[in-house]
Order: structure tokens, then sequence, then C-alpha cells
């Protein structure tokens, strides 16, 4: 019977240079870049910076849900967006089309685009009427009862946020079935569809949970149509569609614009 032999030194050592020396991989490069990304982006894309610029958001009170989402909006642009161009250029000498932005297959794109709003607009509806979704979204004015919308509601601002809304979405698709989904794709193939879908829905759990249940469903459904379409921009309507149906079923369940529209 063989004696029970102790790890060795150099042995422990040498795994944990071996480790090191993994993230300095295009594909460690670009996981630590991520994780350390959506850290800084926060939970429910509200940054961790955030108390750096209370003062200028609780400056005007009316304006303060505004001006929390321009700055989620921009720092998700800057973190989620920016920085992984860079890398993408300088890091790994690639092209930043072939991480998804350019159009891809066009034609089952627009087919993918055409289905999926047709989805989401009685999904976006049923979301619509759960209290949970209510009480979350529109998130400019997250936590305020239907008589404080209604007070600071106005078109220019309502129309102007859904517009700015986009980018959210464009950062979103962009982080994991952009930057991850093509960046781990030469090394894990298919697999890969499942290694952005873990963190996607990971990022989730702070959500109503209405919400988070169909995340894997679509964290799954997106990186696959990914995959085969080549783009990010046939996902990213979607999303944002969604939202933007929903945000509206909301308010006017709410009664906001229902009054603004007739009264």
């Amino acid at each position: 019977m063989n004696a029970k032999t102790e790890p060795r030194p150099d042995g422990l050592i040498s795994t944990v240079m071996r480790a090191f020396r993994s993230l300095l991989t295009k594909e460690g490069i670009l996981l630590w870049s991520v994780c350390l990304l959506l850290i800084a982006w926060g939970p429910k894309a509200i940054p961790l910076f955030t108390p750096w610029f209370q003062r200028w958001i609780d400056a005007d009170p009316l304006q303060s849900g505004f001006r929390l989402q321009l700055l989620s909006f921009a720092s998700g642009v800057v973190l989620l967006g920016l920085i992984p161009l860079v890398i993408i250029h300088f890091v790994f000498k690639e092209k930043p089309r072939d991480f998804g932005l350019g159009l891809g297959d066009k034609r089952l794109g627009l087919r993918f685009l055409f289905v999926g709003i047709l989805i989401i607009i009685p999904t976006a509806y049923y979301a619509s009427l759960q209290p949970s979704m209510q009480a979350e979204y529109p998130l400019l004015y997250q936590g305020l009862t239907s008589e404080q919308i209604l007070a600071r509601f106005s078109w220019n601002q309502f129309v102007l946020y859904e517009i700015l809304y986009a980018s959210f979405f464009i950062v979103v698709e962009f982080t994991y079935r952009g930057y991850m989904l093509f960046g781990l794709e030469p090394k894990f193939g298919l697999y890969t569809i499942f290694i952005q879908m873990f963190p996607y829905v990971f990022w989730h759990f702070a959500k109503p949970f209405p919400e988070l249940v169909p995340t894997p469903i679509w964290g799954f459904i997106a990186g696959a149509v990914g995959l085969r379409v080549r783009s990010i921009w046939y996902s990213m309507l979607i999303h944002w569609t969604l939202n933007l149906f929903m945000d509206t079923f909301i308010l006017i369940h709410r009664g906001v614009i229902h009054i603004r529209i007739f009264s």
C-alpha cells in the first residue's frame, strides 16, 4: 500500500504561477476585465462611485431619478463599452466588428428581430401587470408613487430617457453577447453560450423575481442566435423594445400617461 504523499511546496508554487500566467492570456484578460468592470458598474447598474456624484444628483429633487440614470448609462458606456474596445484593439489586436458589432447575417438577424418583437410585446404587457415590476420600472421613477410620477412626468423627458436607455442595452448585449461570446468562442466553442449566460443571470439576482426567472432563457437564446448571426444588434433591439413597451404599459396602468393625455 502506497503511503500518502504530501504536496510538494514547489508543486504548489508552480500551480499558482500557472494560474497567474493564465490571467495574462486572451481568455484570462477578458474574464477578469468583465468581472472588474461589472463590479465597478455596480448592482442594478448603479456605479460604485455614485456617492461622488450624489450632490449633483440631489441638486434638483425633481430630476434626481433622471440624473441617476444618466450617470448609469454614461458609466456603462465607458466601463463596458469603451474600455473593452480599447482592450480589443490594443491588447488583442483584433477588430471590434468581429466581436458582434457588425451586422452579421442580416437576413437571419431580421427574421429573429421580427419574431422576437412579436413575442416581446405581449410579454411586456404581462410583465407590466406585476407589482414588483411596477415598483422597479421605469427606472427614472423607481420607488415613486403614481402621484409623484404624475407630478414630474413630461413627455419630452420620458422620450429622451427611453432613447438614452438604448445605450444601456447596447452595453449589456455587447458585454455578454459580444465581448464575452466572441472573445471566448475560439477556445470554448459552443460552451461559450453557457459561459456568458451564467454571469448574465447572476447580475440579475438583484432584479425583481418576474424579471429574474426568464433571464437564463433570454441569455441562452440571445447567445445562441448571436453566435449564428454574428451580431449583437438584433438581440439589442429586441431587449430595448421589450423594456420600452413595458415602461409605457406600466405608466398606463398607473394612470400617468392616460391622465396626461386626456385630462
